[in-house]
């Protein structure tokens, strides 16, 4: 019994050391770029955003995990009279929507094992949205957690034996949901760090 349970334990042992070895884990700096909707309610582009991905390769073409990010959209429009929730007030307004997704994802790798390696993939999961407009002393929020699908292209390029340089673009779909009656759409073009395991 314990010529087995010691087997056993090497035996996990070597096979998390060749899971870490099959392994990316990415984290990016993302320029978001408002659709749809959220584009009606903020044109600007963003430069507030970090994505983190995770994929476990099941085959070297192939990879699953998970994808999180954080994307934050700010305009200030000018001095004028607005309307929101049947209420018209002059003044400056400011505008803010903070975008958070949680996706199960995965990605087919075109040349696995190449140092130039483009990929395509989705993620499916969730979408947390929060809005506020803030007049003078008046703010109005507005928040959702919707479903969302997010198709994504792009590639890495080996700098090191276990280190890249990645860059993908992300199309976040982000369905109707809570106080939204319309979807929170964006693109992100996201530009990290990838490391390999070991």
């Amino acid at each position: 019994m314990k010529k087995y349970l010691i087997l056993t334990v090497i035996a996990l042992t070597l096979s998390l050391g060749t899971l870490s070895a099959q392994s990316l884990t990415t984290t990016s700096y993302s320029i978001g770029i408002p659709t749809g909707n959220l584009g009606d309610y903020i044109s600007n582009v963003s430069g507030r955003g970090i994505t983190f991905d995770y994929r476990k390769l099941v085959q070297p073409n192939i990879g699953v995990g998970f994808y999180v990010g954080w994307n934050v959209f700010y305009a200030e429009k000018p001095y004028d009279t607005y309307t929101l929730n049947n209420q018209s007030i002059s003044g400056k307004q400011y505008r803010y929507t903070n975008s958070a997704p949680f996706m199960f994802a995965t990605d087919y790798y075109l040349k696995p094992g190449g140092d130039f390696n483009p990929f395509i993939g989705a993620a499916v999961g969730g979408v947390y949205t929060q809005r506020a407009t803030d007049m003078g002393l008046y703010r109005w929020e507005q928040d959702a957690f919707s479903f969302g699908v997010t198709p994504q292209i792009g590639f890495y390029y080996k700098i090191k034996t276990f280190a890249a340089l990645s860059v993908a673009a992300k199309y976040n779909v982000v369905t109707k949901a809570g106080d939204f009656d319309a979807g929170q759409n964006y693109l992100s073009i996201n530009i990290g760090y990838l490391f390999m395991g070991n």
